[in-house]
């Protein structure tokens, strides 16, 4: 259903229905959380059915099920000594050149490919490039579509951030460790057929307290309903 608040009453119903199965007919109560994950949207439905199907002995990937982004090419750290690189079209803003040495905050930089395992698609750049302040990130997705389609980026990052979609951007926020969450931040976009570049610009401040040493982000694509849409190789 186009409304949100409907589709979530009637998981609402399918959850209750699922958790009075339970103790009489474990098939059907894990079709029944399977059929309430499959049509939730709410975070928090998606986390209820997911914990009651792996406690009954089943797999989830939430990851597909999110239509989160877990392979990227990371690029670190650029200057942003007092903020000051926001604003600075750094050379992945003008070109990306995947295979090019690039003069970064400390000395040469390039690109390098990174993995998230984390099953809500967070990337964590302390952890795959290094701890730095003052410092600007770049990652970069390529998406495959078999067709033209508008799109929802769908950005969560407790870092100032840029995003783009095939060089046009699709949303700014110059905001720092104001907390994190999925869907933080929505733009649209259009995927056309093919190869999709995807940019994401991350600004780590130089902030010492430890609440703020995250230096982190996750995305994912998605429909207005924020049903996920898949490249075409994890179709």
């Amino acid at each position: 259903d186009s409304s949100l608040e409907l589709r979530s009453m009637a998981v609402e119903y399918k959850l209750t229905e699922a958790a009075k199965l339970k103790d009489k007919n474990t098939d059907m109560a894990i079709r029944a959380y399977r059929e309430a994950l499959v049509a939730a949207r709410s975070v928090d439905q998606i986390d209820v059915a997911t914990k009651e199907l792996r406690e009954l002995g089943e797999t989830v990937d939430l990851p597909s099920l999110f239509g989160f982004l877990a392979t990227w090419h990371l690029i670190a750290p650029f200057d942003n000594t007092n903020k000051g690189g926001y604003d600075v079209a750094y050379p992945p803003e003008e070109k990306v050149d995947l295979a090019g040495l690039f003069a970064g905050k400390d000395g040469s930089i390039k690109w390098v490919e990174y993995a998230t395992d984390d099953e809500y698609g967070i990337v964590d750049i302390n952890k795959a490039i290094g701890k730095y302040m003052g410092a600007v990130a770049y990652a970069l997705a390529t998406f495959k579509s078999d067709r033209q389609t508008p799109v929802q980026l769908r950005l969560g990052c407790i870092n100032a951030n840029k995003v783009w979609l095939n060089g046009e951007l699709t949303m700014e926020n110059e905001v720092y460790h104001a907390n994190t969450a999925i869907d933080q931040y929505i733009s649209s976009g259009t995927l056309k057929k093919g190869d999709n570049h995807i940019l994401v610009k991350i600004c780590q401040n130089e902030q010492t307290d430890d609440w703020a040493q995250r230096w982190q982000f996750q995305l994912r694509v998605c429909d207005s309903l924020g049903t996920a849409i898949l490249p075409v190789d994890k179709n």
